[in-house]
């Protein structure tokens, strides 16, 4: 009978390591904070700001809470770790775009004044690009609290080097709309 009773209070034992494990790991998961290349003050050639703190990463005059992770409902802007990217896709998303937009640009017969302006603002898109490592970068999203999943064809990220913060914006419906910023920390 004792050993039986000690048998059941082990499994019992660990299944209450199990679930405290588990617990520990999910709470951890759910509060990634952000890592501190982000902290700070950064600044874009047009002198955008963005500013990034462990509570706050705030986009502009945008001001989201940190959260870690995508949540299933917000009230208000969030900004979380979704995912990463490689130099390679962006450049692969970059070329697509141009391509997209220059096809599209053909279609509707668009004065040579507005191609080149075109062809102007993905030349800045590739010059931003030059000085990008050839890694894998953890992508950062931000979520306002109107926004559905889906519900645009556009979308956003953010993500940093060692020197600098990306920010890449693209849009299904107007390719010519994709743009790449550089942010410095100020």
């Amino acid at each position: 009978m004792q050993i039986r009773f000690h048998s059941v209070m082990g499994v019992l034992a660990l299944r209450g390591i199990g679930m405290t494990l588990a617990l520990f790991f999910s709470l951890n998961a759910a509060a990634q904070s952000i890592n501190s290349r982000w902290v700070g003050v950064w600044y874009s050639d047009t002198k955008q700001r963005l500013e990034v703190s462990e509570q706050q990463f705030n986009p502009g005059s945008e001001k989201c809470k940190w959260v870690g992770t995508r949540p299933a409902k917000s009230s208000a802007c969030v900004a979380f770790y979704e995912g990463s990217i490689s130099a390679a896709q962006v450049t692969s998303q970059l070329q697509q775009a141009e391509k997209a937009a220059l096809d599209m640009a053909q279609r509707k017969s668009l004065p040579a004044a507005d191609l080149q302006s075109i062809k102007d603002d993905f030349k800045r898109n590739r010059q931003a690009m030059q000085g990008m490592p050839s890694i894998v970068f953890r992508v950062v999203k931000t979520l306002a609290a109107d926004d559905q999943k889906g519900a645009t064809d556009c979308s956003d990220y953010f993500f940093v080097d060692q020197r600098e913060l990306y920010y890449v914006m693209s849009c299904d419906a107007a390719p010519d709309a994709f743009s790449i910023r550089v942010y410095k920390k100020g």
